[in-house]
């Protein structure tokens, strides 16, 4: 069984205008994103475990989760295909998974297909390809070798075609006997193997294989059909993909396995050809290609059918746009040397093209038919590779790969590519002073970064077969330099292959400027980090005007807003993509499984996120449950407002009382963002609603860049009704134009519930009029706003003063006395954030309220209140004495989930536990050991 996650598809934009006010200029316009679906086998993961662990704590991990390993993988070690038990989705095994210490990474496995080919016109005139490419005049130097290999890993051969059958690579387990006479781990595999159906027989029954193979090497010189790129060479069969033309990830992996077994007797394997790719980022698999790479083994993959630039999402279309230097990525040209029309493409993602549009080839059962797809266009490069191996034997993978990329035909409808060449056979195995130099990293013409984390660079510098000297940087404004280097050091993957690589790691935001050889430049954005802090709760009410975005189950819609909105001090954009499952980005998220998989912070894949509440939410489409945007407001200080109305859950989706409602606000003219929360309880109607209230399966931050984030929250129930987090960058004030002080300077509540006035001065010295929404205590005060002297929200006019009573009552509980000091308060208006801050604030001492500490839901919650707290500590042993927990935080309150350090949850019983608090004045305060009972 499957299930179907929607992605973003950059193409499939359909504008829809949802309001009747037409393009106003204060109304946001709302853009629905389409998406192709990605599927995964339901009941199965992919799981690696760290190096050393032991076999019992993996047996023990999979029994925890009731699953059980069916498959353990070499090529990748440590990495398990596990069945998943009944009543378990791939979800929440994937988070179960990854709370044990001892899991590198889990995930789906995937569903792979051919990469989208169909039969064409026979009108083409046949083997256009091969005359294209010059095919004939390389013939007069080599037509191949049978010592060379190359395995397809696709549908299978028909290993008894007639233009085929001597070409087939032939191992020596041919005998029939049913036994494994080469010990590989698989019977009579003559040809290659079929990990669709478990056997040793790769017999295709697609017909896509076949003629892949056909145009490697279809058999020359034998005066039956057609001839491939090679007249003699030897094709290994690997079955994965069934007669559809579907597979599986683990069975990728198995032939990638299979291949570098094989590779590792003796075999002489240049290259495997993978026609065939899917959405969604693999480490398995990426780990794999990883493995054939060590081996000196070529990856050629198709490019894609999608018609899409690889550049914005690297990992738009897989295997072929994962960044390793032994993959060749293949785009499709048509007859006329054009780019068809079909094929995707990336200056720097994408390396070269070959003929992919009315391809004659070998099918099963003797015939011939015309394909196209980028399917085609690869197997012409996997035949150029082999030619050169046989052209001379002592070639490594790196020779191979810079000949066929430098060797080609330059053409302006390939200036997309990263060579911006066709292949060319006869180039390739002559090749002279031909140089290709061309960035690779950043892919993306303008990227956001962070302060003080390094931006990888490099670039491919070749001369035919070689590297041809390092490649420099330049950052303006400064003029730093960076010299790239290829000597497999850092972040260079590999020394000698001609890939230049080298990091710059700003040191103050601002924005940049990438200088690379021949007037390339990439503009760099590099972004504040943010930090947080509680706010006064002032819900923007949008119920009248906000817009639906008729979002549904993991959707995505793109606004355009009319003013920009401003990120990080130097990032931002008019355009913000908005997701049903709680955030916001201002670029479209790569393609990566499961957005409803929360992560923490960073994540990975991402290159920024606001993440009120990333969550698996449900907004439901054509209904008030849903996600809603409006423009608040006046030039120069309008407010974006995006809202969650009444969405619901995923795993307690009915009845849909069961909601939550929170909402973020962005500010005209600065950065701060706004998160607030009206409503964050999902209620008590399933497990998954206990679980997930209050944030407890949801993750709360800003990443401004990959790598860079400052996290509020990771599944932890910290979320409150009718609260707010303001997030600032802390550059300057927030509101320059207004001072605000408070008298007197300190207030001493002496008993409980104690009522006190403080009197705040606001002055606004601008030229126009602000207006203050709402005020709160700092966050270290034990006191209560009761009522403020006259209501807010209130007017400030340009040049005048305003004095706002407000009456507080400090705390219920002692001890007594409790000081509170000068800024008492952070309020909020519509042109920022200011702070009470006439005198400066005092460094009081240690001062607690009680603290508590209770089970709920799988987690234990600590919260501790007070003035001066510095950090809280939570120490959990059980009976004997042994420590079970033991985590630290700086915030004032701790949701620990009750898992041992080996990813087991703790047994019910009785357990001790220990409070411990730390004070900013060097204050220790350590509770008595206290009983806890967990049920």
């Amino acid at each position: 069984m499957m299930r179907s996650i929607k992605l973003l598809v950059g193409s499939a934009l359909a504008a829809v205008l949802l309001s009747s006010g037409g393009f106003a200029d204060d109304l946001p316009i709302v853009q629905h994103v389409a998406s192709d679906p990605q599927e995964y086998v339901q009941d199965q993961l992919l799981v690696r475990f760290k190096p050393g662990t032991s076999g019992h704590s993996i047996a023990a991990t999979h029994t925890a989760i009731g699953a059980r390993a069916v498959r353990a993988f070499t090529i990748v070690s440590d990495l398990y295909l596990v069945q998943l038990p009944a009543g378990i989705s791939v979800k929440e095994a994937i988070a179960r998974y990854r709370s044990d210490k001892n899991v590198l990474y889990a995930e789906p496995n995937l569903i792979l297909k051919v990469a989208a080919t169909y039969p064409d016109d026979p009108r083409f005139d046949e083997l256009w390809g091969l005359q294209t490419i010059d095919a004939p005049e390389a013939w007069e130097i080599t037509t191949g070798s049978s010592d060379v290999v190359v395995a397809v890993i696709d549908t299978g051969i028909d290993y008894t075609h007639e233009d085929l059958a001597e070409n087939i690579w032939q191992n020596e387990d041919c005998d029939s006997d049913g036994t494994d006479d080469d010990d590989n781990g698989y019977v009579d595999d003559c040809h290659g193997i079929d990990t669709v159906n478990g056997d040793s027989d790769p017999m295709d029954d697609n017909g896509h294989g076949t003629h892949v193979a056909g145009t490697i090497g279809a058999v020359g010189d034998n005066a039956i059909g057609v001839v491939g790129v090679n007249w003699e060479v030897r094709l290994m069969a690997c079955k994965f993909l069934d007669a559809w033309g579907f597979g599986t990830l683990a069975g990728a992996l198995a032939c990638l396995e299979y291949v570098q077994v094989m590779r590792d007797r003796g075999v002489n394997i240049v290259a495997t050809n993978n026609s065939w790719g899917g959405f969604g980022f693999s480490q398995a698999l990426f780990d794999a290609i990883a493995a054939h790479l060590s081996r000196g083994i070529l990856f050629i993959a198709a490019a894609g059918n999608l018609g899409e630039d690889h550049d914005p999402e690297p990992d738009l279309f897989l295997p072929s746009g994962y960044y390793l230097p032994n993959i060749i990525a293949v785009a499709a040209t048509a007859s006329d040397d054009t780019l068809t029309w079909f094929s995707d493409y990336g200056r720097r993602t994408v390396h070269l093209g070959a003929p992919g549009e009315g391809i004659l080839s070998t099918v099963p059962g003797n015939n011939y038919e015309h394909f196209r797809g980028t399917s085609m266009a690869a197997p012409h490069v996997a035949g150029v590779a082999a030619l050169l191996k046989a052209q001379n034997p002592a070639r490594d993978w790196r020779a191979i790969k810079n000949l066929i990329l430098a060797g080609g035909d330059t053409l302006t409808a390939l200036r997309n590519t990263i060579t911006q060449k066709r292949l060319n056979a006869h180039g390739a195995l002559t090749c002279s002073n031909s140089v290709v130099r061309s960035r690779l990293r950043p892919s993306q013409n303008e990227i956001f970064a962070g302060v003080g984390i390094a931006i990888t660079l490099s670039a491919l510098h070749i001369k035919c077969a070689n590297p041809n000297g390092a490649v420099t940087v330049t950052i303006t404004p400064g003029g730093t330099t960076v010299t790239l280097q290829d000597n497999g050091s850092g972040f260079d993957q590999v020394a000698g292959d001609g890939i230049y690589s080298g990091q710059w790691t700003p040191t103050t935001g601002g924005i940049y400027t990438l200088n690379f050889p021949d007037g390339d430049t990439v503009t760099v954005r590099v972004l504040n980090a943010y930090s947080h802090s509680p706010m006064p709760f002032a819900w923007r009410d949008i119920t009248e005007g906000g817009i639906s975005l008729n979002l549904g189950d993991e959707s995505l819609a793109m606004i355009t807003v009319p003013f920009p909105v401003l990120f990080g001090d130097f990032g931002g954009s008019h355009h913000l993509f908005v997701g049903s499952n709680g955030h916001i980005s201002f670029a479209p998220p790569r393609f990566f499984f499961g957005d409803f998989l929360n992560s923490p912070l960073p994540a990975p894949l991402r290159a920024n996120l606001v993440a009120p509440f990333w969550d698996d939410l449900l907004p439901i489409r054509g209904s008030f449950h849903n996600v809603f945007v409006a423009v608040r407001g006046t030039p120069p200080t309008r407010e974006l407002v995006i809202e969650w109305r009444d969405v619901a859950h995923f795993e307690c989706a009915f009845p849909l009382m069961d909601t939550v409602r929170f909402q973020v606000v962005f500010f005209e003219g600065r950065s701060e963002i706004l998160f607030q929360y009206a409503d964050t309880d999902f209620g008590i109607s399933g497990p998954g609603c206990l679980a997930a209230n209050r944030g407890g399966s949801a993750t709360v931050g800003v990443q401004i860049a990959p790598g860079v984030a400052t996290q509020f929250s990771f599944n932890a129930p910290v979320l409150a009704d009718n609260t707010a987090i303001l997030w600032s960058t802390g550059l300057g004030p927030s509101c320059p134009s207004v001072t605000a002080t408070a008298s007197p300077a300190t207030v001493r509540y002496t008993r409980a519930n104690q009522i006190a006035v403080i009197r705040v001065t606001l002055r606004n010295t601008g030229t126009a009029p602000v207006r203050l929404e709402g005020i709160a205590p700092q966050r270290d005060e034990r006191f209560t706003v009761v009522r403020t002297g006259p209501r807010l929200p209130l007017t400030i006019r340009p040049g005048r003063s305003q004095v706002l009573t407000v009456q507080t009552r400090g705390p219920a509980t002692g001890p007594f006395p409790v000081t509170a000091t000068s800024p008492y308060f952070t309020l909020v208006l519509d042109c920022g954030v200011v702070t009470t801050a006439g005198e400066p604030r005092l460094l009081g001492p240690l001062q607690l309220e009680p603290v508590h500490v209770e089970v709920r839901s799988g987690y234990v919650q600590l919260s501790a209140h007070g003035v001066g707290i510095e950090s809280v500590r939570l120490q959990l042993f059980d009976l004997s004495g042994r420590t079970v927990l033991d985590h630290q935080n700086r915030e004032t309150s701790l949701a620990v989930p009750l898992v041992n350090e080996e990813g087991r949850r703790l047994a019910n019983g009785v357990y001790l536990y220990v409070v411990t608090l730390h004070g900013r004045d060097g204050t220790v305060w350590r509770s008595e050991v206290r009983k806890l009972i967990v049920r």
